[in-house]
């Protein structure tokens, strides 16, 4: 978050409040699309000025997946944790190799 914010703040102004979503630009209306008028407008006060990138999120958390799958690991069910990540048996065997199991990916 921002250094100066603080989440019992009120970012958004009352006379913003009262702003309906078809009055915002494009990138706005599709924003509260998602997750509605007032976040909407609370990200764009804290990050008004601002270019933000968003990174995929899968990639992102693939150190989790693959910490998560290691933890269901017990030897002998690389099939089924395939199925049910969506991974091949190969995949995931690679994932669960000893020799991996102290990297993060």
């Amino acid at each position: 978050m921002s250094a100066g914010f603080s989440p019992q703040q009120d970012l958004v102004p009352d006379w913003m409040k009262q702003v309906n979503p078809g009055e915002l630009p494009d990138v706005y209306q599709e924003m509260s699309e998602v997750i509605g008028l007032e976040p909407t407008m609370q990200l764009a006060q804290v990050f008004s000025g601002n270019s933000v990138y968003f990174p995929k999120l899968e990639r992102s958390l693939l150190s989790v997946r693959n910490q998560m799958i290691r933890r269901e690991f017990n030897g002998a069910n690389v099939r089924a944790l395939a199925r049910r990540w969506g991974l091949s048996s190969r995949h995931v065997r690679h994932i669960v190799s000893p020799r991996r199991a102290g990297s993060q990916a």
